[in-house]
């Protein structure tokens, strides 16, 4: 139950860092040129760049050398995308349907890609090498 709570608390750090670099790209962005469904995709962007590099160091740490590191970034991003449409959609929903901020309809979006990227990733991309499991 330890290391369940640990790696939780590992992934949830790692995302606090990339929300960090996400809002603030967002923030400054839409304080200089508007746009905030541009600005969301730019700052997620960027937060999905820096949340790969500290899942695989930090979250994700099983042997994943059955794929290459291009294949591994690839899917990573690939989730992202995901990730991506669903800020786009629920930003824009918040923004003009909802007539919520940028940062409350933002807000929304990364609890609910906080939830569908973790399973995502988990159970996708940092996948383990079969040939190091116990059936393996």
């Amino acid at each position: 139950m330890r290391a369940k709570a640990e790696h939780l608390l590992r992934y949830t750090g790692t995302n606090i860092v990339s929300t960090v670099v996400d809002y603030t790209l967002l923030l400054t962005l839409t304080h200089f040129f508007g746009m905030p469904v541009v600005q969301s995709i730019i700052g997620y962007s960027a937060g999905v760049i820096v949340n790969y590099l500290l899942s695989k160091r930090y979250v994700f740490t099983v042997d994943t050398s059955h794929k290459s590191q291009h294949r591994l970034f690839m899917e990573f991003v690939g989730t992202g995308f995901i990730g991506l449409l669903i800020t786009a959609v629920v930003v824009w929903f918040g923004v003009h349907v909802l007539k919520l901020s940028a940062v409350e309809s933002k807000t929304a979006a990364l609890l609910l890609c906080f939830i569908a990227l973790y399973f995502a990733r988990r159970h996708i991309v940092f996948t383990a090498n079969p040939a190091n499991s116990p059936a393996g």
